[in-house]
């Protein structure tokens, strides 16, 4: 064999082994191919639509009041001499707060009371000279005037020493005190000696929309609504009440009425000024169809959720009536006993093979056992 010859057959060979390789590679990527991951069944969570309770709620952001807030402020003038309680401290009805001197007070009316007696004595003196005709009627008149006066003088005096003594007009707690002892107080001064706001019970205030009203009148009339405060991001338990009050107006720049709800208070968790968030559970519905918000998905077309036939993903579009907590109250669309995806991964497509998780929450788990029954 020729050297040239030689050289041919080895390219010829190489060149076979060459065209026998790229075909076992094509064939092994087309038999990897079949095997990819993408085309085994895809694991899912799902959830079972179930039938429940759950209650019809507004939401909206309030403000405490205090039911009642009095101003103490002085009736007399004087020399503020005792304070009979400390700043903050919750204080009863008629408890003792503050003591004007009443030494001037104590004069004035000894003098009063004397020139009242002394007015009565006389005018009982004149009057049986006047039936005799000694003096005239009008003396007698006069004198039963003069008698009068000193007796309202003497009244008043009574009134004014008892203000020198300052009692709380309700239970409540106290505020900062603006005046010490030692100061002189009067009824001109333009800040009051304390302010004591009610705590138990307590007010809060909230706006809802005006479209809400037809629906919040209803409920009250059948006399199901409840109140449920929380702190302002939604947490907490602050405490429940009752609707007492719904304002005569909507507010034409906001488009909303006013309403209020009395708290019991009776942890004292709920202070004057305080924004909380404010649930309305207008009545509770029973046997609605509720699914995990998460399995709710969004599209321009509208809401919809993924449904396990068939171990098939199915895209099912839903009307969504509201939300409560972590579920989602179904309004049509769904069927107590089907099965939706609960978690949506990024190549679950319609169509595509599913397999359930080995342990699947289900609809009726704590959470949204605990969901259903949150206010």
């Amino acid at each position: 064999m020729t050297t040239k010859t030689r050289f041919l057959f080895i390219g010829g060979l190489a060149l076979a082994i060459l065209v026998v390789l790229v075909a076992w590679r094509i064939i092994s990527g087309s038999e990897t191919g079949r095997d990819r991951p993408q085309d085994q069944p895809l694991t899912v969570n799902t959830a079972t639509v179930l039938r429940q309770t759950m209650p019809i709620q507004l939401q909206a952001v309030g403000q405490v009041q205090s039911e009642h807030s009095v101003q103490i402020r002085p009736q007399v003038s004087g020399v503020l001499k005792q304070v009979f309680f400390t700043e903050g401290q919750q204080v009863k009805k008629g408890q003792r707060l503050f003591q004007i001197d009443p030494a001037p007070y104590v004069a004035v009316l000894t003098s009063a009371k004397s020139a009242w007696e002394s007015a009565k004595a006389n005018a009982d003196r004149m009057a049986p000279l006047a039936a005799k005709e000694y003096i005239t009627p009008q003396e007698l008149a006069d004198a039963r005037t003069a008698a009068d006066q000193a007796q309202a003088a003497y009244q008043q005096a009574q009134i004014n020493l008892g203000y020198t003594d300052i009692r709380a007009p309700i239970t409540g707690r106290t505020g900062a005190i603006a005046v010490r002892s030692g100061n002189v107080v009067g009824p001109s001064d333009s800040a009051p000696l304390v302010t004591i706001n009610q705590m138990q019970p307590i007010l809060v205030q909230f706006n809802l929309a005006q479209h809400f009203l037809p629906q919040v009148r209803k409920y009250q009339q059948a006399r199901t609504i409840r109140v449920f405060v929380t702190r302002e991001d939604g947490s907490g338990d602050l405490g429940e009440g009752k609707l007492v009050f719904m304002d005569n107006t909507i507010n034409p720049g906001t488009g909303t009425v006013m309403l209020k709800a009395e708290i019991p208070n009776h942890k004292v968790q709920l202070w004057p000024g305080q924004y909380v968030g404010i649930t309305v559970q207008l009545a509770r519905q029973s046997n609605a169809l509720v699914v995990p918000s998460t399995a709710v998905q969004f599209s321009e077309n509208g809401n919809f959720v993924y449904v396990v036939e068939n171990d098939t993903a199915v895209v099912r579009p839903v009307t969504v009536d509201r939300q409560v907590g972590d579920l989602v109250v179904i309004g049509k669309g769904l069927d107590a006993g089907e099965k939706v995806i609960t978690h949506v991964s990024r190549n679950l497509r319609p169509g595509v093979k599913i397999r359930l998780a080995e342990t699947p929450p289900a609809a009726g788990s704590r959470t949204m056992d605990t969901a259903a029954t949150t206010p």
